[in-house]
């Protein structure tokens, strides 16, 4: 409120007794008021000039930039991406990586192994090595004493001696054919003569499989049918071929069509 332009005079009260009056001019008043709203400026925090209010300013503008930053970004049709240590940024990458180490599993499910599948084959572990790393299997049926075996094994020879598409022990990449001798060799002398510096691959002469696989496929020479005890379906030479993920057999002839 305005003073009113007058002299004010204060009285002071001694024992009931006046003093003498003390003049106090409009002057006077006016330059306490500046003082008194002076430092009740200094207190207000909207004051343009107060630190208070220029940190919370800040802090405003950089919570409305934070809400309004997408928005804007994808007004202007900029792509916004997130930090590469931001939560959503670690579960997208844990997708992708669940979802490689997937594909890579059923990738390596097309070619399934024989024990995981229990396939007629899989109780040959002989046969494990090459069903597991071929397309096609071939039973190479025959021994070194019968004459009628020695065409179709130069033919074999001469097909895939030196082919790239046959399997070996050596390893490497997958192959389209493994050719596996299943032999009826008397000795182990004449089974390991006829199988050296050949590509196939064979059944250990040592092996029981060896025998197994003839029952399996009743598929032996003539003298080893009372040691077999089983009704002979094909005679020596033989080639049957197998599909190595079904575990069918697709012919019994592959030796007439070596020949």
């Amino acid at each position: 409120p305005n003073m009113p332009r007058q002299n004010i005079v204060q009285r002071r009260a001694n024992g009931g007794s006046s003093s003498t009056a003390l003049p106090i001019t409009n002057n006077d008043v006016e330059s306490s008021g500046k003082r008194t709203r002076h430092r009740r400026r200094k207190l207000d925090p909207y004051d343009r000039n107060s630190l208070i209010r220029w940190v919370i300013f800040i802090v405003i503008s950089m919570a409305a930039a934070a809400f309004l930053w997408k928005p804007i970004m994808s007004l202007f049709g900029l792509k916004v991406t997130q930090s590469a240590s931001s939560p959503g940024h670690d579960n997208r990458r844990r997708r992708e990586q669940d979802s490689t180490s997937t594909s890579s599993r059923k990738k390596w499910m097309a070619w399934p192994k024989p024990h995981s599948m229990g396939g007629p084959l899989s109780k040959f572990s002989d046969l494990t090595y090459a069903l597991q790393n071929s397309d096609l299997l071939a039973l190479y049926f025959a021994a070194s004493w019968c004459p009628m075996s020695t065409p179709v094994s130069l033919a074999l020879d001469g097909a895939f001696g030196k082919n790239d598409v046959l399997l070996t022990h050596e390893g490497g990449a997958r192959k389209t054919l493994s050719v596996v001798y299943v032999s009826s060799d008397k000795t182990p002398q004449e089974y390991y003569g006829y199988i050296h510096d050949r590509n196939w691959m064979a059944i250990p002469f040592e092996s029981s499989q060896r025998s197994d696989i003839k029952r399996h496929f009743s598929t032996c020479a003539h003298r080893e049918l009372e040691e077999l005890g089983i009704d002979r379906k094909h005679e020596i030479p033989t080639i049957i071929v197998i599909d190595t993920r079904s575990q069918g057999i697709i012919t019994t002839e592959g030796a007439e069509c070596m020949t």
